[in-house]
Parts: structure tokens; C-alpha cells; sequence
């Protein structure tokens, strides 16, 4: 059981020596719990692991893995996927289709790992089930008797459901490929050419806020009471034994007809990156879950306001780690504001934490104004030259001589199963809001002079 449990004094794992990629900021947060007099304290150790690292001219791996109930499965995972990607297997693809394979392999390899670990813990649970059974003795009387071993089961209980959610950016050839599970998240930013930052979900959210997901339990006899406080449950996710095969000794899940939590990953790609290519943002699970609950409702707001913070971080912070760290810090404080206005306000107060935030940007072609000189090749960190400001009311004005440009922001859907793909994986058109059109038509009106005097455009 320590080797399932204890995560203190491990080795230096072989990814820790993996070239990191410049082009890429993170940003962190330990979780906390919440007091009503305003104190926060930290819960329990980091759960959330991380990866930027080149392997070679034409590969370059992202990932985030946001442990559930430990973090054993994420660090093992981690290491897995890069091992199954980083060294060398990528060469012999040579179309998307291959590149996407291997990704998904990568994916089954490390269920599979898993698995293979946890046989000895589950013989011994199935022992100890079968040795209380068999004396015939009632709850009570072995709860009285047994407290030992009740210990022990419940302590193998708890090892067993350890999983974790992923979400890994693989770039390769110039081409973006995308893989998840989970609750973590993947949005792609780009402009048009009307200087819209349009913002797309690459990633899908395997959690009860998912229609479909939630209409796949039903159809197992599990209903939304079923997960009260158990906020954001993950639906599909690599690991946790007790929610797959072992789901009848789970409480919340035990009356379901078949495994409520599957292992199936969502794999998408390549995606040419282009000059309209802005940065590619992954979030943790505990990110995610911060969203949902200072923005409540559409899965959009949350994605278009962080975006938001994101641009408005790149005219004020001069590193990609600072712009993340920044966004990291208002999501954390918005978070704790909104707990404590629920407090003082004596409304239903619908969560008392905060889990664990990793947030990485990778930047690709969005300007970073105050990017430090790097002396010893003579460049700037980044030499985009485009350049925005942000038309929320909370933006800082950037200093120095930058031009101010209205950037608008539309979260153009919610889901993608392939680029440039109009439907989901059950061939329904995918809800979008995009107003590209709208942007252009005004400016044509305007250079035709017939806009309306009594509006206001921009």
C-alpha cells in the first residue's frame, strides 16, 4: 500500500532532463480551503503535473495531469505518455491519422500500466471481502470485531480510486494534435482579419456538465442526486479502479447497470498552426472548476473571460511565465472573492475550496510588448508584432509607445472532434457563437457611410 500512497522522496524523474520550451509560461496555485472569517489554508499536497519539453527541431510535448484522490496516477502517467512519444516513435508518421494513433496508444498503454499495478491491492481487497462474507456475521458485528481489517479495506478503497484527468498538446511538423480525458481543458486563440481573438475549445469536458455524459449515466440509473457534493465529477479519466470495475463498492455509484467511469480518450488534429495562430492554453481540472463557479453556467464565459485576463497579461507582463502567473493570481482571488461575497451576502454557498491551478500558455504569434531582450542572441523572447487592447472594463493601460487596437473576443465552440469538422461525434451540428460576420459587415457599412447615427458599434 506505501507504494501506492507515499509520493514523498521519489526519484527525479527522466522528463525533469528534457530540453524546456521558451515559447511556453506556466502558472500555479496550491489548493486551499475556504473559512468564513476570510482565512484559507492548504488542503493537501499538489495533485497537478505538468510538462514543456522539446524533444527534437519538430516535436514538442504539453501536458497537464490533475490527479483525483492522489497523485500517484498523474506522475506515473505523465512519464508514460512521454516516454510512449518523446523518444523517436514519431519519426516513421507520417500522416495525421498516424500521429493521432499514437497518441491514442500512448493513452492505452498508461490505462494499462495501471492496471497492472493495482492487481496485488485488488486480490487482497477481494480477500478480505470474501473472509467478512463468509463468517455470516452482520454489519455491526463485523464494523465491532473487524476494525482492523475494516481499516485496511477502506485504506485499499481509497489507494484504488486514485485517477487522473490529462490534457497533451503534441506539436509535430508545424501541426497541432490534441488529446484528453477527463476534466482539463484545451482552448486555441487565434485572430481574423478583422482582429478578433477567436477562442475555440479543442478539448472535451467529461464531467456531468456535459449533456452527454449525463445522459450516458442516466441510461445506467444514475441521476444528479446521486453526485451531490461531488462537484465536476470526471465522467472518463485514466485510473480510479473503484469508479470502473470496482464501481458496486462506491457508494454514489454502486446502483449503476454496467462501469460508469470509462477509459476513452478524445483525440484531435493536426491542425496546421498558421500565423493566425495567437497561443494554445491548457488548464488543470482545478482551473476548470474555479471557472465554472465564479462564471456559472455556459462553459464559454469562463473560457472567453480567461482569455480575456490572458490578453490583457500580455501587454503588462514582460516573460510568458509572468503573464501566466498573473492570470493564475486573479483567477485565485476572483475565486476567494466570490466565496466570501456568498458568505457575507447569506446566499447558498456552493463550494468552500479550491483545487489545485496549472494554467500553461504556449505562445505561438501574440505580441509580448515588454518581453525582456534576450542579450545573448540579440532578439526579443518573442517578436510578434501585433498588438490589442482589451475592451473589458478591468484592463491597465499599457505604458510605452503601443498602438491600442479593440480586439474582440468570441468563443467560436464549445467542442471540436476535428478541425474544421461542423459536427460532433454524433453528428449534430456543434453550437457556436461567432460574430466574424457581424464585425465585417459593420466595417463595410462604414466605409459606406450608412451606419446608424443612434448606435454605438464599437
Amino acid at each position: 500500500m506505501e507504494s501506492m500512497q507515499n509520493n514523498n522522496n521519489r526519484t527525479k524523474s527522466w522528463t525533469d532532463d528534457l530540453k524546456v520550451c521558451n515559447q511556453t509560461g506556466v502558472g500555479e496555485a496550491i489548493n486551499q480551503i475556504y473559512k468564513d472569517d476570510g482565512r484559507r489554508c492548504e488542503g493537501y499536497e499538489s495533485r497537478d503535473k505538468k510538462c514543456l519539453c522539446i524533444s527534437d527541431n519538430n516535436t514538442s510535448m504539453y501536458a497537464i495531469l490533475s490527479g483525483h484522490n492522489g497523485v500517484l496516477v498523474a506522475e506515473n502517467a505523465l512519464q508514460e505518455m512521454a516516454a510512449e512519444l518523446l523518444l523517436g516513435q514519431l519519426n516513421v508518421c507520417n500522416t495525421d491519422e498516424a500521429v493521432k494513433e499514437l497518441i491514442r496508444q500512448s493513452f492505452m498503454t498508461v490505462e494499462k500500466g495501471y492496471f497492472d499495478t493495482i492487481n496485488p491491492h485488488v486480490a487482497t481487497k477481494t480477500a478480505i471481502q470474501l473472509h467478512l462474507s463468509a463468517d455470516g456475521m452482520n454489519q455491526y458485528e463485523i464494523s465491532q470485531q473487524f476494525e482492523n481489517v475494516l481499516q485496511k479495506l477502506d485504506s485499499l478503497n481509497n489507494a484504488l480510486s486514485v485517477g487522473s484527468s490529462a490534457v497533451l498538446g503534441l506539436i509535430h511538423r508545424s501541426h497541432l494534435y490534441l488529446g484528453n480525458i477527463g476534466n482539463c481543458r484545451a482552448l486555441l486563440c487565434k485572430t481574423d482579419e478583422h482582429d478578433t481573438l477567436t477562442v475555440t475549445q479543442l478539448s472535451v469536458d467529461h464531467n456531468l456538465l456535459n449533456a452527454e455524459e449525463a445522459a450516458r449515466l442516466f441510461r445506467l440509473g444514475l441521476m444528479a442526486q446521486n453526485f451531490e457534493g461531488v462537484p465536476l465529477y470526471s465522467t472518463r479519466c485514466i485510473g480510479n479502479y473503484l469508479g470502473k470495475a470496482g464501481y458496486k463498492d462506491c457508494n454514489f455509484l454502486s446502483s449503476a447497470t454496467a462501469e460508469p467511469v470509462i477509459f476513452e480518450p478524445e483525440i484531435v488534429g493536426g491542425i496546421q498552426i498558421t500565423p493566425a495562430c495567437r497561443f494554445l492554453v491548457l488548464m488543470s481540472s482545478g482551473l476548470c472548476r474555479a471557472l465554472h463557479d465564479i462564471f456559472p453556467g455556459d462553459t464559454s464565459t469562463g473560457n472567453r473571460e480567461l482569455v480575456r485576463m490572458i490578453s490583457e497579461e500580455f501587454q503588462n507582463q514582460s516573460t510568458l511565465g509572468g503573464v501566466a502567473q498573473s492570470v493564475v493570481h486573479r483567477i485565485v482571488q476572483a475565486h476567494h472573492d466570490t466565496y466570501m461575497q456568498l458568505v457575507e451576502e447569506h446566499k447558498p454557498v456552493t463550494f468552500n475550496s479550491r483545487d489545485d491551478v496549472t494554467l500553461l500558455i504556449r505562445n505561438f504569434n501574440y505580441t509580448l510588448p515588454k518581453a525582456f531582450v534576450n542579450r545573448k542572441n540579440g532578439n526579443r523572447s518573442l517578436n510578434s508584432t501585433t498588438s490589442f487592447s482589451s475592451t473589458s472594463s478591468d484592463a491597465t493601460p499599457t505604458d510605452g509607445n503601443y498602438s491600442t487596437i479593440h480586439t474582440n473576443i468570441s468563443v467560436t465552440s464549445s467542442n471540436i472532434t476535428q478541425p474544421g469538422n461542423p459536427y460532433d461525434s454524433n453528428r449534430r451540428i456543434r453550437s457556436h457563437v461567432d460574430f466574424s460576420d457581424f464585425y465585417k459587415r459593420v466595417e463595410e457599412a462604414r466605409k459606406r457611410g450608412v451606419l446608424p447615427a443612434n448606435i454605438e458599434f464599437d
